[in-house]
């Protein structure tokens, strides 16, 4: 009866925030990163998408990737909501190609929970690649959590997600959240790692190890 309860709770969740992601990692030297924001821009600032966004953050903390884009949206309803011509799109990757070196983590997920917020001012976040041992047990109480601690943190925003396809060694899920900085950050998820809701949160989710994490920033988003 428990597995039933966990799985309508996921049904539900994955229901209400059924987003497709796709992440692609960029390495990028410092030299050439104003060059390639202005590609994206000049890009992605005139091609409104169906449904979702397109963001271009700065990556730290993770080998051989300084940045990544980011596309969200819903599968049934995806790409540009304009006509945008074959040869602007291959002018925009061989522009970036240009600039760019080798780099690894790509990756593809389906989102199981987003908590929505102020996107400008909380823009710096840290991201978690895990690997879970009950994906339906993990997620039932990631969301109980999450809901749990929404009055502490405002209007930062965090999320949940399963990945679907990329080579990560081994994780199944991954886990983000914003804050104003990466200062605001640790003092937010300090407080956070000592509330009573993490504590039941700990206790509930089952096996799992981090494989890795890393901050991102975001400098550029579309929708």
């Amino acid at each position: 009866m428990k597995k039933i309860i966990y799985l309508i709770l996921f049904t539900l969740t994955t229901t209400i925030s059924a987003q497709s992601i796709r992440v692609y990692n960029l390495n990028v030297a410092p030299e050439n990163a104003s060059s390639v924001a202005d590609l994206f821009k000049e890009y992605h600032e005139n091609g409104k998408r169906k449904s979702g966004n397109v963001i271009l953050q700065r990556v730290r903390f993770q080998n051989h990737v300084t940045h990544r884009v980011i596309i969200t949206g819903d599968p049934n309803n995806w790409g540009s909501a304009i006509d945008r011509s074959e040869s602007d799109w291959k002018a925009y990757y061989r522009g970036t190609r240009t600039f760019r070196r080798p780099s690894e983590g790509s990756y593809t997920a389906r989102s199981a929970y987003w908590k929505n917020g102020n996107r400008e001012k909380y823009h710096v976040g840290q991201q978690w690649l895990i690997r879970v041992e009950d994906p339906v047990k993990y997620a039932a109480a990631w969301v109980k959590f999450a809901k749990a601690i929404e009055s502490m943190i405002g209007d930062r925003m965090m999320g949940l997600g399963s990945i679907s396809m990329g080579d990560l060694d081994g994780a199944t899920h991954y886990t983000v959240f914003y804050g104003e900085s990466m200062n605001d950050l640790e003092i937010t998820l300090n407080k956070i790692r000592n509330s009573k809701a993490y504590e039941e949160f700990s206790k509930a989710r089952g096996q799992n190890e981090i494989i890795k994490s890393f901050a991102v920033e975001d400098l550029l988003s579309y929708n």
